[in-house]
């Protein structure tokens, strides 16, 4: 338990005694639900080997949002508040848009800490009190994901009166995922006030948002079998000790797409999903038309209203039922959220509830073999194999470095591993020379936001 949360139960009990010495009634702290949701992305190799590289963006930023990872014009600048452009290594986990809810009758000020075991919180919002450890300085070379232990955030807000504070939260583009994380009907917090010397401004929004990126280990291990067309089979081994429940699998080929339900994992059991694309294969738009109510179903009997349901299907709506691939969604246990994810709120609420979804990458040995071919092809001085090849890369969008890094396992052949290392080489430098994929500049860049 946090020292935070310790001393929200001395304190209680300290106005407690002193209002019954005095003979007076105590006055109840003012109570309220705090609600979460999130996603811890992985991805495994056909043999369920974890691979690295997770640390690039998918759904971008709005400018207004605070990282570690890039440096932007902010309020705080002038106060000596800024973001270093850090390069990762050695990311397994990515933990992507926990955003925490607020409901309460009356306002009440609530002090929050989230600390990331084996992790790093690289972006949030609103502006954080505290933070640790200390950002690191691009002189230091790469940070080494397997050598943080934790890291931490720490936020002081006012829950405003119900309907407070609406005008005040920051414009955002329409159709965003960030407009989507507003669909709940939840209190809107305000930062405290800012003294000197932490001078800055004082913000204004429907949850608390925060993103990391890390290196721990889930509870499931995919094995996955075929081409991942008519032959889509994945052994799916729980090394938890205690089930994990509401898997879907869902695969995505071209413009159509299948999706499949079980119940759950049990505790150190495999069970066997399979998700053929076969010839009535629903559109991909067809298939999301079953798949987003069922998964919102699942995520209300988990604990989050229905609001918040819709507004964490649609905020990940592209990610997992238009992004190429086969993959397994899947409730993480809550004892893992709290080992992994420990949060402490003062005063602690009536209810918590922290609902975070498991996003896992299954790559196919046909996948494997197609990357394998491409990374060959990439210098390749037969114009028609090189398109081809840079054609097939430029597809893996985000998880193209995770793709490149399995190569590297994979293979013997000296070229290919030239050309793999290469390849991530220009991932690192952001540069286009070295990268070779200049006719598509769709490679995904460091994890920073969108502008």
């Amino acid at each position: 338990m946090f020292r935070i949360a310790s001393a929200a139960v001395l304190a209680t009990v300290a106005l407690f005694s002193i209002a019954l010495l005095r003979g007076e009634d105590p006055s109840p702290a003012p109570s309220y639900v705090a609600h979460e949701w999130g996603t811890f992305t992985s991805m495994q190799g056909s043999d369920g080997v974890t691979l690295e590289g997770l640390q690039h963006e998918e759904e971008g930023l709005p400018d207004f949002v605070y990282s570690r990872s890039e440096v932007r014009t902010c309020p705080l600048r002038e106060f000596g508040y800024k973001g270093l452009e850090v390069d990762v290594e050695n990311v397994t986990k990515k933990m992507e848009t926990p955003v925490i809810y607020f409901y309460a009758d009356q306002p009440l000020h609530v002090r929050a800490r989230v600390c990331f075991n084996h992790g790093l919180l690289t972006q949030w919002y609103p502006v954080s009190d505290l933070l640790g450890p200390a950002e690191a300085k691009p002189e230091d070379g790469p940070l080494d994901m397997a050598k943080v232990e934790k890291s931490y955030l720490e936020w002081g807000v006012d829950v405003l009166g119900k309907g407070a504070g609406l005008d005040k939260i920051p414009a955002c583009e329409a159709g965003s995922p960030w407009e989507a994380q507003r669909i709940p009907d939840a209190n809107v917090v305000r930062t405290d006030a800012r003294k000197a010397p932490r001078m800055g401004p004082q913000e204004h929004e429907k949850f608390i948002f925060y993103r990391g990126l890390g290196r721990f280990e889930l509870p499931l291990v995919a094995k996955t079998l075929g081409d991942g067309y008519m032959d889509a089979r994945v052994s799916l081994t729980n090394n938890s000790a205690e089930p994990v429940r509401h898997l879907f699998i869902v695969n995505i080929r071209g413009s159509v797409a299948g999706w499949r339900y079980a119940k759950e994992a049990p505790a150190g059991g495999t069970v066997e999903l399979m998700c053929p694309i076969t010839k009535v294969a629903k559109t991909v738009e067809g298939m999301i038309a079953e798949l987003r109510p069922a998964l919102e179903a699942k995520l209300v009997e988990e604990g989050l209203y229905p609001k918040e349901a819709e507004s964490m299907v649609r905020t990940w709506e592209r990610s997992y039922f238009k992004t190429q691939g086969l993959r397994i969604l899947y409730i993480v246990p809550r004892s893992m959220v709290d080992r992994v994810l420990p949060l402490a709120l003062d005063p602690a609420p009536k209810e918590l509830v922290r609902v975070l979804v498991g996003r896992l990458e299954c790559v196919t040995p046909g996948e494997e073999a197609t990357v394998l071919a491409a990374v060959r092809g990439w210098s390749s001085q037969d114009g028609p194999t090189r398109a081809k090849s840079l054609a097939d890369l430029n597809k893996l969008g985000r998880f193209l470095e995770p793709h490149v890094r399995r190569v590297l396992t994979l293979s013997t052949d000296e070229v290919v591993l030239a050309n793999a290392k290469a390849i991530l080489a220009g991932i690192h430098s952001n540069a286009e020379e070295v990268r070779g994929l200049e006719e598509k500049k769709e490679l995904p860049k460091k994890d920073v936001k969108k502008k």
